[in-house]
C-alpha cells in the first residue's frame, strides 16, 4: 500500500510537470556523477511514517515524503538550471492540496535542507499524505 501512494505521485508528476522530465522513486539509485544520468531529475522519497494514532487493530498515520530536484551545475546547461527551478515549482503545483483519493489531501511541508556541494544542487519541499492500516 505505502508504495502504490508513491507510484500514484510519481504519475501525477509525470503528467503534470515538463515533457521529457525524468522522475525516480524511493528505490530507484541517483548516481549524478555518471554521465548518463540525466543533468537535472527529480526523485520522491520516503523519509518517515508517523503514526497518529491507534485504536485496536487501526492505526493512522502520515506518509512524509521529500520531493528533491537534484541539478548536476557541471552538465546541466543554462535552459536545464531554468527547467530544474521551473520542476520544483511544477511539483509543489501539481501536489498541493491533491486529491490522492477521495477525502485524502497532499498537504506541502517542509522537506529536506535545499543544499549544494558545488556540484551537485539540491532544490526540495516535503508533503505528506494520510495512511491508514489495518492489523491482520
Amino acid at each position: 500500500m505505502i508504495f502504490d501512494h508513491e507510484t500514484a505521485i510519481l504519475a501525477r508528476l509525470a503528467a503534470k510537470c515538463a515533457g521529457g522530465s525524468v522522475f525516480k522513486g524511493s528505490f530507484d539509485a541517483v548516481d549524478m556523477s555518471d554521465d548518463s544520468t540525466a543533468p537535472v531529475l527529480c526523485q520522491i522519497v520516503l523519509d518517515q511514517i508517523n503514526v497518529t494514532g491507534q485504536t485496536g487493530k487501526h492505526a493512522r498515520a502520515l506518509l512524509t515524503y521529500s520531493c528533491n530536484v537534484y541539478t548536476d551545475l557541471y552538465r546541466a546547461t543554462t535552459p536545464q538550471k531554468t527547467a530544474a527551478g521551473q520542476l520544483l515549482t511544477d511539483a509543489i503545483q501539481a501536489l498541493v492540496g491533491w486529491e490522492y483519493s477521495p477525502g485524502v489531501e497532499v498537504e506541502i511541508t517542509d522537506g529536506q535542507s535545499t543544499g549544494s556541494d558545488g556540484r551537485l544542487l539540491r532544490l526540495s519541499f516535503g508533503f505528506t499524505i494520510p495512511a491508514h492500516f489495518a492489523g491482520t
